[in-house]
């Protein structure tokens, strides 16, 4: 017993170095979007009232109840590296050892497969939905329970998970009662605290209404990875088809709707996962082989740890004691340098708006509250979501914008910068001055 706790703590370990110290570049962007939805949790603000996230919120919810003990950003890495030592003890339960090709797997995308984000957290569920499958599937209530933890992970994704079990037990209303009784209870829950916090309306607006103006200004159709992701799809299909009576099958299945309606390495990714997961049973891979999986493994990390440590990959990291929550957060000089000389701009006025890729960074180490400019980007404000946005301008007064070039003018297929919005100020506010990479304007 202790030498398999062992194991795991070790595992649990290697995770954080990976996060840390080998792919820490993956830790700003969405990770820090969902570090700020948590911490702002525990500010005592409201989802959807305050700040504007896409989905269902159950991530934020897990992540946040380490942050009431220590508000930075390594306890919020810590809370996810225990959901990917759990996904792996549950994997090997079912599969064995041949399980850590998932690892391997992940490798390949620089460890973005096991993102910081609800994406990551509902395949977690999943997994916990095919262990449960696995080992208790007459646990009808628990499973219904997980079904509706996994919609109030990411909603788009696990309203299809009803999908298995009305295909599997159609002809079986007792066992479809319990797991819809199972289900129910979260979202019971979830909708009670919409209502009491008066969110109920704008979790619509931003969690489904707000799909119309997501799905028309992001995603990247016909592209390389909308053909790789058909062909997964296409060889998934199959599996299924092979395994047509294994409800698992059809649980992974559904984890194609990760990528919709935005076709890209993060989130080609989390899918890849699911069919990685759907080919275990066929490998019978021999333990000898497995050590060379985890040799091969341990060599990328130290190559990638030591190509950091040398400029040979990225850039050297350093810590920024200066950044508060996230005084243990490895960052380049180059990218430090700019949040300094940012920061310096930002405190020669008064409590400016700021816009840019990297709001949420700034408000949280200014001890501000996270708003909806926070994660400024196309699709994230609700429907029409960017007349919102501009109303929400139009009511200040006296304020001064400093908007940064830098995620206005990138013109990359990847772009989701609301770039509308800025059209909107530079169009009507009045310039005050220009210093590097930042245009001011000037409100009334």
């Amino acid at each position: 017993m202790m030498k398999k706790i062992g194991k795991y703590f070790l595992l649990f370990i290697f995770l954080f170095c990976c996060y840390e110290f080998v792919f820490w570049g993956i830790n700003y962007g969405d990770p820090m979007s969902h570090y700020g939805f948590s911490h702002a949790l525990v500010s005592g603000e409201i989802p959807y009232v305050d700040f504007n996230i896409i989905t269902t919120p159950l991530y934020t919810f897990y992540e946040a109840l380490g942050l009431i003990f220590w508000d930075n950003f390594t306890m919020f890495l810590l809370e996810h590296c225990l959901l990917v030592t759990i996904m792996f003890y549950l994997l090997e339960k079912i599969y064995g050892k041949n399980s850590y090709l998932l690892l391997l797997v992940s490798f390949i995308f620089c460890f973005q497969s096991f993102l910081q984000t609800y994406n990551y957290f509902t395949f977690f569920l999943i997994i916990v939905l095919i262990y449960l499958e696995h080992f208790y599937k007459d646990k009808d209530y628990l499973i219904g329970f997980f079904i509706g933890l996994s919609i109030l992970a990411k909603h788009t994704v696990g309203f299809f998970l009803v999908i298995p079990s009305l295909i599997f037990y159609y002809k079986d209303i007792n066992k479809l009662k319990k797991r819809f009784i199972g289900l129910i209870m979260p979202l019971i829950v979830f909708i009670f605290y919409l209502l009491k916090n008066k969110a109920f309306y704008k979790f619509i607006d931003l969690c489904f209404l707000g799909l119309f103006d997501f799905s028309s200004k992001n995603g990247h159709i016909f592209n390389f990875y909308f053909f790789v992701s058909i062909i997964t799809l296409l060889l998934s299909i199959l599996l299924l088809i092979k395994n047509k009576k294994d409800i698992k099958y059809y649980y992974l299945i559904f984890a194609f709707m990760f990528v919709i309606p935005i076709f890209d390495k993060s989130h080609y990714s989390i899918y890849v996962l699911s069919f990685v997961v759907m080919l275990l049973p066929y490998l019978k891979i021999k333990n000898k082989y497995n050590y060379a999986i985890y040799l091969i493994i341990g060599f990328i990390s130290f190559s990638y740890f030591i190509g950091n440590l040398s400029y040979g990959i990225g850039a050297k990291p350093i810590f920024a004691k200066e950044f508060k929550h996230f005084e243990f957060t490895p960052i380049t000089k180059k990218v430090a340098l700019e949040y300094k000389n940012t920061n310096k701009l930002y405190d020669s006025y008064k409590n400016p708006l700021i816009i840019s890729y990297y709001n949420m960074h700034y408000d949280i180490t200014h001890g501000n509250k996270i708003d909806y400019f926070d994660v400024f980007l196309n699709g994230n404000f609700g429907y029409k979501g960017t007349d919102k946005m501009i109303k929400k301008i139009e009511s200040m007064s006296n304020k001064t914008i400093i908007i940064d070039k830098k995620g206005y003018e990138d013109d990359s297929a990847e772009s989701q910068f609301a770039k509308e919005i800025v059209d909107y100020i530079i169009k009507n506010y009045k310039k005050i001055d220009e210093k590097g990479r930042f245009l001011i304007y000037y409100k009334k």
